[in-house]
């Protein structure tokens, strides 16, 4: 999917920073979480997580993104985060995640607008993101901020 970016409104319910290396603890567990029972989970442990948010910051989906990736905390645990990277030189939105008991409550549209105005500050002009077919969650916030299907 793809957004051509226009600057976002943002709801100050939530207060969020960014993400850092340290972070690969409280990021694996949130990714677990948040995964765990969802079309995108396949039986995946906190090590696997744990190896996949480690491959974010090695670069594995491309260059981490520090100043357009934030994360929402309750009681010092991560609830909701978004990791953005830059894949062949364009931003994409390479991951979303909110732990289940968390749902519904917008924070990953206030993450997701967030990291928008930040790769605007930046002089970004458009997102991409990939989405599992099927997982309307994630297709309804996406949509809900204007993001198209691309081939």
């Amino acid at each position: 999917m793809k957004l051509v970016l226009t600057r976002q409104k943002v709801d100050k319910s939530w207060s969020c920073r960014t993400v850092t290396e340290e972070d690969t603890g409280p990021l694996a567990k949130l990714m677990l979480a948040a995964y765990s029972g969802t079309i995108d989970y396949d039986g995946e442990t906190l090590e696997d997580a744990l190896f996949e948010v480690h491959g974010v910051f090695q670069g594995k989906v491309g260059n981490f993104q520090e100043l357009c990736s934030f994360a929402i905390e309750d009681q010092g645990r991560f609830v909701s985060a978004i990791i953005v990277t830059l894949w062949k030189e364009k931003p994409l939105l390479a991951y979303s995640m909110t732990h289940p008991d968390f749902k519904s409550r917008g924070m990953a549209t206030y993450l997701l607008k967030s990291a928008i105005n930040a790769l605007l500050t930046f002089g970004y002009k458009e997102l991409f993101l990939v989405v599992t077919d099927g997982n309307a969650p994630a297709q309804h916030v996406y949509e809900k901020v204007g993001f198209i299907p691309v081939e």
